[in-house]
């Protein structure tokens, strides 16, 4: 049996006494081990509540809920395992059990007292409970898509220009610096927005207070040129003569900076002032990106009559190589700014402080009139809270102020904490004392740090394994078992990525050491790493056809295989080698919504319906497969027009006119029996428009036209419904609330994943294809990495650039610069944050590639295009793409003939891969196509009342007052559904009442208190009970209060069925109705159920021939009795 070498360290982490800063490398058995101390610290506290569990996303923290829960239920219900790690998991969940029955708590029952939630969900309950004393009241739920709000925040504040405020002057110094560009001046503080929780705390220290930057710079400076002075100390004074002898060899004309340096007889200062001669002197040892020179010529002070000279200068040049990491410290102080901020860029700064402020308060005043919020938003609105606590009410202890009184805090996945967040935990903690029992537990991997365009900052994870957060010292712990991949893959990840990774760490940068691993699993011998490197025009075609033939031979071996790459637009050539292969594929938020064609038919059909003006949309869906004009019989359309061709009437207007007259006859069979088909439905529509949920009209307008009938698969399906989910979000009194907000929503949205192939071949692997971000917590057996020869973008230009320093005794220091006058060259200080800023982003593509790879059990495949230089050797690929950051290794491995490089001139294969063609699924009805009496459609996820003739029961038989609480409990299952039942801890529960009184009232309707016991009885029974439990939780197609429109062909029209809840597990799609009614006094249990049965069997049957016309899969149904807590299947056709 293999040891586990760290053993050790794992015992140590889940001792309840202490607090751990635990660094867990990829593998490593994180989850596993943050589960132990969670079992662990619930047999020593008095409630569960008093523990409290931080992750940062939802599905973290379910995954964290569901691994708890189920280690306490199956100590509970099962022997003791054998595995060591099992039975010690086994071992801890008895202990919490006992406690569990000591204190009776009711775990098993009531799982959701564990408090365990992200990071914003936590950040709210602060909010919330301090509302009353900071004014912030309830947040809203925050938007997705905060950029229109940004944008109207700084339109707002920019309208002021021309008014008597005090913020008018220093509007027009922003103005006059951007070249008097208002668009320009927008955009730019739009930008700044999303990142306020950064720059907001520091603005206000900014104006007038050019001293303190000059302070900063000038350490900054001597700090460096101190270090580069040692360095070179041992060969100062043959430096110094050769740079003597070179300056002397060149005239003034031809080299300035060289010739200026004539008499050089030491080292200058080391300060702000000499920066420029040290630069000087870097500049004969290094080329203007940090690289030791190769070569000393003539244009360098070494004319070919004087060999020793030259031979002298290239030992220098040796002995640099020699010395570590002294490109990296000659690039730093080449980048270092010649002098401190001037005093045009100090008054941008003035006017910055004073405008970025209001700004953020205007942003305040925006999403309130909304109702909205962002991240930001909540992150700033607890630290208020907090704040107020600690400074207007002195209160040092926070946590004493909350429901209960925290005693252990553990943040999962703390690598990603932004400086935001970390003060928030800091404020938490103010009030702990040494050895008072209360711990503090972090856990996470700085190698695993990839979300710095979310603000994260990896260098408060270095930071805080040195230094207290607080009063709290974390005793550092290190992971080194790697539980997931092959020896082989383990090994190769050491050797690499030891040398790619930074030598030392750096908290400013972010720059982090690479930690080693010990591979666990026993070696395969088919497993390993390789990598695949092709030159020429074809590479990436080559690369793509390599790609797909590799996968062929990988998938009988039904192994999971996974193509990860690190921009969307990388896969141009590989989804269409997969496909010309017959593999199954499924891409994951790969495909834009706004790109797939169904999508853009409903949204031309709903900007038809909006706006019958719209000659464009009008003419997008009679080009719609579900109408289906070829493009002559648009033009006759067109042409009908009584006015001028080129403006026309509107399109619909056309329709008619062409429907009831001679030119009818000039359609296209198809087309005159299409428009007499399609023009009374869309009559119907735009009666409706106004009249209507926005929601409804469109998708049972689309359905009457054959929507569903055009789609090819069940994915176009479901990206039809994601799209009717939004605008649904976007309505307002029957119409979409803001059209181009409407439209960036739907941009920002990715389609289903889709696969290439029907799925029915179960045999085949479908291979999984996603970016490497969303990889991330993932591991296959097989893993793909293309294109890594490609680089990112580079970054726009930011308003205002920023940078806090904390250096070896944890002091900390800030840097700022506004962007350069629009007629100017950025300033030097600008200019060195923007290459800090590129220092940091390159660290984090090496993180980034680090997550790549160790995603892999079995198998890495690399890919890069390559390209040769003049000494037939391959140039070093671009600083911004991920194989420079490996190149080294790559490079050596290629040479000694391990990695193969294949050129591609004369490329075999090119005839046979080709780009996908646009339009291969587009399918046209028949030219006289009837819609079927019920025919799948999209769903409706709103709060849509059930009504009584959808629910087979007289009106006569349900109250309005019985309907009207109905809904509200259907409300509250559809959102713990929603969230997730183990967000709903048992004091959420208690508070439901409440909020249900005011839901209540707001209809009409005074509640007795009788009746909302009743709702929370229901309520708190089906949480409790298993099968209940098992309804309400996350499944896949899962959702809530579904509404199935469905068309009458003897009526000619639309009904919609609402379904309670409905899931699909195992292959299975489940239906299931709720019933708040249960057993008189006067019958068995078994009667009550047959009665029920009888009474909505029929009903269930509908629901099924929704479903059966929607998917293939098997359907089973079900009434679940909340009050009685009883399920009971219900069989159908």
């Amino acid at each position: 049996m293999n040891i586990v070498k760290d053993h050790a360290q794992r015992s140590q982490a889940i001792d309840p006494l202490n607090s751990f800063i635990v660094s867990a490398p990829a593998g490593s058995g994180k989850t596993g081990l943050i589960t132990q101390r969670i079992l662990r610290l619930l047999s020593t506290v008095n409630n569960p509540e008093e523990i409290l569990s931080i992750t940062f996303t939802r599905k973290a923290s379910a995954e964290m809920a569901e691994r708890v829960t189920s280690a306490l239920q199956h100590a509970n219900n099962y022997p003791r395992p054998t595995t060591p790690y099992e039975a010690k998991t086994w071992d801890l969940a008895r202990l919490a059990l006992e406690q569990n029955r000591i204190k009776r708590w009711n775990l098993l029952e009531m799982p959701g007292r564990l408090k365990i939630q992200t990071i914003d969900s936590f950040c709210r309950y602060i909010a919330r409970q301090f509302s009353l004393e900071t004014s912030i009241g309830e947040l809203p739920e925050p938007t997705e898509h905060p950029e229109l709000h940004y944008q109207a925040a700084s339109r707002s504040l920019l309208s002021q220009l021309e008014t008597d405020n005090p913020i008018t002057r220093h509007i027009e110094v922003l103005l006059t610096h951007t070249g008097n560009d208002l668009s320009r001046c927008e955009r730019l503080l739009s930008e700044l927005l999303s990142k306020r929780d950064q720059w907001l705390p520091l603005i206000f220290n900014v104006a007038d207070n050019k001293g303190y930057f000059d302070r900063v710079l000038e350490d900054i400076t001597q700090e460096n040129l101190l270090q580069l002075e040692a360095t070179l100390m041992p060969i100062a004074g043959e430096l110094i003569a050769l740079i003597d002898y070179a300056a002397s060899q060149v005239l003034a004309d031809n080299n300035e900076r060289l010739h200026g340096l004539l008499g050089i007889c030491e080292f200058p200062d080391t300060c702000l002032q000499s920066i420029l001669i040290w630069k000087d002197i870097l500049n004969m040892l290094v080329t203007k990106d940090g690289t030791i020179r190769r070569r000393v010529d003539k244009n360098s002070g070494f004319p070919t009559n004087n060999p020793e000279q030259k031979a002298r200068m290239l030992a220098l040049l040796d002995w640099c190589r020699t010395q570590a990491d002294f490109e990296t410290l000659a690039e730093t102080i080449l980048n270092l700014p010649n002098e401190s901020i001037n005093s045009t860029q100090q008054s941008v700064l003035d006017a910055l402080s004073y405008i970025l402020p209001r700004l953020a308060a205007q942003l305040d005043i925006q999403f309130a009139s909304q109702d909205q919020c962002d991240y930001p938003a909540i992150t700033l609105s607890a630290l208020e809270a907090l704040s107020t606590q600690q400074q207007d009410l002195g209160i040092t202890d926070i946590t004493l102020r909350l429901d209960y009184q925290l005693r252990h805090i553990l943040v999962d996945e703390f690598q990603d904490t932004s400086g935001s967040q970390l003060e928030l935990l800091t404020k938490l903690v103010a009030g702990w004392e040494p050895d008072d029992g209360r711990t503090l537990f972090l856990v996470g991997d700085a190698m695993q740090s990839l979300y710095g365009f979310r603000n994260a900052n990896v260098g408060l994870f270095i930071n805080s394994q040195k230094n207290p957060i607080g009063p709290v010292h974390c005793i550092p712990l290190s992971l080194t078992t790697n539980f997931r991949s092959d020896p082989k893959v383990v090994n190769w990840v050491n050797e690499v990525f030891a040398e790619a990774f930074p030598q030392h760490a750096d908290v400013s940068r972010g720059a982090v050491p690479y930690s080693q691993s010990i591979g666990f699993n026993k070696t395969c011998q088919q497993s390993g790493v390789t990598f695949r490197g092709f030159t020429g025009e074809f590479a990436q075609i080559a690369e793509a056809d390599h790609i797909a033939k590799t996968c062929i031979q990988l998938t009988p071996n039904n192994a999971s295989i996974a193509i990860l790459v690190r921009s969307r637009n990388h896969l141009i050539h590989i989804v269409p080698a997969l496909q010309k292969a017959g593999l199954q594929w499924e891409a994951h938020g790969i495909t834009p919504l706004a790109t797939r064609m169904p999508v853009l038919d409903m949204m031309s059909l709903t900007k038809a319906i909006l706006s019958p003006a719209d000659r464009i949309a009008w003419l997008s869906i009679l080009r719609a497969p579900f109408c289906g004009f070829s493009l002559s019989d648009l033009l006759l359309v067109v042409n009908s027009s009584n006015t001028h061709p080129d403006t026309g009437d509107a399109i619909f207007s056309q329709m008619q006119r062409v429907l009831e007259s001679s030119a009818n006859s000039q359609l296209s069979n198809y087309a005159r029996s299409s428009l007499a088909r399609v023009t009374p439905i869309l009559t119907r529509a735009l009666k409706m428009r106004g009249r209507m949920d926005i929601r409804r009209l469109v998708e049972s307008t689309w359905q009457a036209l054959g929507g569903p009938s055009t789609l090819f698969n069940t994915s176009d399906l479901t990206d039809i419904r994601t799209y009717l989910d939004l605008l649904e979000t976007h309505q307002k009194a029957g119409l979409v609330n803001h059209w181009s907000s409407f439209e960036r929503a739907v941009e920002k949205l990715y389609a289903h994943p889709s696969s290439g192939l029907n799925h029915s071949s179960e045999s085949a692997n479908i291979i999984q294809i996603m970016t490497i971000h969303k990889s991330k917590g993932l591991e296959f057996d097989h893993v793909f990495l293309p294109a890594l020869d490609r680089q990112s973008a580079s970054d726009s230009k930011p308003l205002l650039r920023w940078q806090k320093r904390v250096n070896d005794d944890n002091q900390s220091s800030l840097i700022m610069a506004p962007l350069g006058a629009h007629d100017e060259e950025d300033d030097s200080v600008y200019a060195h944050l923007k290459y800090e800023a590129n220092c940091r982003s390159r660290f984090e593509d090496t993180r980034v590639l680090y997550v790549a790879a160790t995603r892999a059990v079995k198998n890495l495949y690399l890919y890069g295009h390559l390209k040769l230089g003049k000494a037939n050797d391959f140039i070093t690929p671009g600083k911004s793409s991920l194989l420079n950051r490996i190149w080294t290794s790559i490079n050596s491995s290629i040479k000694r003939g391990d990695y193969l490089v294949e050129a591609t001139e004369t490329y075999s294969s090119l005839q046979s891969i080709a780009l996908p063609k646009r339009l291969v699924h587009i399918t046209r009805l028949v030219s006289d196509f009837v819609a079927p009496a019920e025919v799948q459609s999209a769903i409706i996820s709103g709060n849509v009342k059930k009504t009584t003739e959808d629910s087979g029961i007289a009106k006569n038989e349900v109250s309005f007052r019985a309907r009207h609480l109905g809904t509200i409990v259907h409300r509250t299952l559809k959102q713990i559904a929603i969230d997730g039942v183990d967000h709903w801890p048992f004091e959420k529960i208690e508070q439901l009442p409440k909020a249900w009184r005011a839901q209540i009232n707001e209809l009409g309707i005074i509640p007795q208190q009788s009746e909302l016991d009743q709702l929370l009885f229901a309520v708190t029974t089906m949480i409790n009970d298993p099968k209940g439990k098992w309804i309400l939780h996350s499944h896949s197609g899962g959702d809530c209060e579904l509404s199935l429109s469905f068309f009458h062909a003897e009526t000619q029209t639309v009904g919609t069925s609402v379904i309670d809840r409905t899931f699909v597990e195992n292959g299975t799609r489940w239906i299931v109705d709720y019933k708040f009614t249960s057993q008189n006094d006067t019958e068995s249990q078994d009667q009550f159920v047959s009665k029920q049965i009888a009474h909505y069997q029929g009903q269930l049957q509908h629901y099924a021939r929704l479903f059966h016309a929607m998917a293939p899969e098997p359907v089973r149904c079900a009434l679940y009795f909340p009050m009685m807590a009883l399920f009971t299947e219900v069989m159908v056709d």
